[in-house]
């Protein structure tokens, strides 16, 4: 099982990059989380539509979600063409598809075309769910609203964690305990920053790693022109083993390193 980094950045993404996505993938197909700003016309350099077995957004800012709305047209396209035979499974948190429903009336009743591209569900905290050969768990993190950190289980064992927006909380580490590869957000620079706006210091996402024994901390979410270097050194004054700076188009995988 791979993890590919389709785009990193929040709230917006630089030159030449795109904000949330990623792509997990094996020999069977792949599924995709996140869709923010600019993903997809990265992620078609890579993937074919026919193989996309769903798609998971934890929740619905902008850099996680925006390029839902050309993702759906893609879809379309990729009926008329043949190329798929049925809509894409669109997992989002709970309350999401009335929300996602309510801004495609706001953007011309578009309803009834992006129903022919998504099969929606909502997905609940601790009611796994089955995409292709993976199974999927969720837990509500600390985002202020509806968002949900995931944690992927492969044919293996194999176990990605992902923690979505959040900022620490009590039942984090119980949640992600033992996962192979953690992909975790380090936004902002201090611990006030971090209680203020609902996100993760790099040093808190070294605890957090730490805690839960990951072998690999992915670090990612990064606001455009951040020193990744210095996120990742100040991850490792808690956390010892294996750190990376997510970097746009890598591939790393998920246990059996």
């Amino acid at each position: 099982m791979d993890l590919r980094i389709i785009g990193r950045s929040s709230p917006y993404a630089g030159p030449g990059e795109a904000a949330v996505g990623y792509v997990v993938d094996n020999e069977g197909g792949h599924m995709m989380l996140e869709c923010g700003t600019g993903v997809v016309a990265k992620y078609l350099q890579r993937y074919k539509l026919s193989e996309l077995q769903g798609v998971i957004i934890s929740h619905l800012h902008p850099d996680h979600s925006a390029d839902l709305f050309p993702l759906g047209f893609a879809i379309l396209h990729s009926l008329q063409q043949g190329l798929r035979s049925r809509p894409v499974h669109l997992y989002l948190p709970p309350g999401g598809v009335d929300t996602f429903n309510a801004v495609l009336e706001h953007l011309g009743g578009l309803q009834k075309h992006y129903a022919q591209a998504f099969a929606y569900r909502e997905y609940r905290a601790h009611v796994p769910i089955s995409i292709g050969n993976w199974k999927a768990y969720f837990h509500r993190v600390y985002h202020g609203m509806s968002c949900h950190g995931v944690m992927v289980e492969g044919e293996q064992g194999q176990r990605l964690g992902y923690t979505a927006d959040t900022k620490m909380g009590p039942e984090l580490e119980r949640f992600f305990q033992g996962v192979d590869l953690l992909l975790c957000e380090a936004t902002v620079d201090s611990e006030e920053e971090a209680q203020s706006t609902n996100h993760l210091t790099a040093e808190e996402a070294g605890r957090l790693g730490a805690a839960i024994g990951a072998s690999h901390l992915v670090l990612t979410h990064f606001l455009p022109g951040t020193d990744v270097d210095m996120k990742k050194r100040l991850a490792a004054r808690h956390f010892s083993g294996k750190i990376t700076a997510a970097e746009i188009d890598a591939v790393y995988a998920v246990g059996g390193e």
